[in-house]
Parts: structure tokens; C-alpha cells; sequence
């Protein structure tokens, strides 16, 4: 199995959403509306591919907070085969250098974070109907997860 993690270009941002939609939408019951926030113009895209066939992907944009790791999706299928982790490492070698880099982590995911060198800090908050908490990376960018 060959994992290849790239910036997403423009011509492969369907994918990307289409991804989204069925991690987001379809499995996560995430409204549509909120998942298509009108960010995607500001981010950075990433796309992992296993062999030829698009499996995941994330975006990453700079905020007053610091570099945001968001909309982290894996198609069913790929998960717990390194994939999602595969795509952290990847996003977190490519971060702006000096700053903090967060992401608000759904609870159901805190191991994979914390796997990943992301450390949770403050309460529990809601999005989109799913419980999350912030967490920003305190490991060594150049060896996480």
C-alpha cells in the first residue's frame, strides 16, 4: 500500500469536497451548510491518495490563534491504516515555522491527536452537533505522531 500525501491543486478540490461530504455530511450527519463554510478560498488543501484512489484530505489556514488543522477526513475504508496519521505528519512538516498549531478535535478522535503530539487544553465546546476540544501540538514537528 503506497500513502502519498500532496498539497491539493485546484483541479483536485472536488475531490476534496467530495471526500468531506461523505465523512461530514453523509456519515456525521454535519449540515451541509456548515460544512461548506466559504473557507476553502483562504486554506491550504492537502489530499492523501492510496495508490491512484483519493482517501482523505484536510485543509489548513492561519487564524489570529495560530495554523488550524481542519476538516480532517479519512474515507471509511482507510481508517486505522495509518492514513489519517500519514496526513498529520505530512500537514505538520509543512507549517508556517513560529507558530502554534491547533485544531479543534472531535472527542471520539482526542487518542488520535494526542497520538500525534496534540495536547488538549480548556473545556469541551460544540460544533456542528459533535462535542470537540481544542488541541495544539506540543510534540516535535519534525518527528510527531
Amino acid at each position: 500500500m503506497t500513502i502519498q500525501v500532496l498539497r491539493a491543486s485546484a483541479a483536485e478540490l472536488e475531490l476534496v469536497r467530495a471526500i468531506r461530504r461523505t465523512v461530514f455530511v453523509e456519515e456525521q450527519a454535519v449540515p451541509a451548510e456548515l460544512e461548506v463554510d466559504g473557507r476553502d478560498g483562504e486554506a491550504e488543501h492537502f489530499l492523501v491518495r492510496v495508490g491512484t484512489l483519493p482517501v482523505a484530505t484536510a485543509r489548513a489556514r492561519t487564524t489570529a490563534k495560530g495554523w488550524k488543522l481542519e476538516r480532517v477526513a479519512v474515507l471509511g475504508a482507510q481508517r486505522q491504516l495509518g492514513v489519517g496519521m500519514a496526513l498529520v505528519r505530512y500537514m505538520l512538516e509543512h507549517a508556517p515555522a513560529g507558530v502554534v498549531v491547533y485544531v479543534h478535535a472531535q472527542e471520539g478522535a482526542l487518542g488520535f491527536w494526542e497520538r500525534a503530539g496534540f495536547v488538549a487544553e480548556g473545556p469541551s465546546f460544540e460544533e456542528a452537533g459533535i462535542r470537540h476540544r481544542w488541541m495544539a501540538f506540543r510534540g516535535d514537528r519534525r518527528q510527531p505522531g
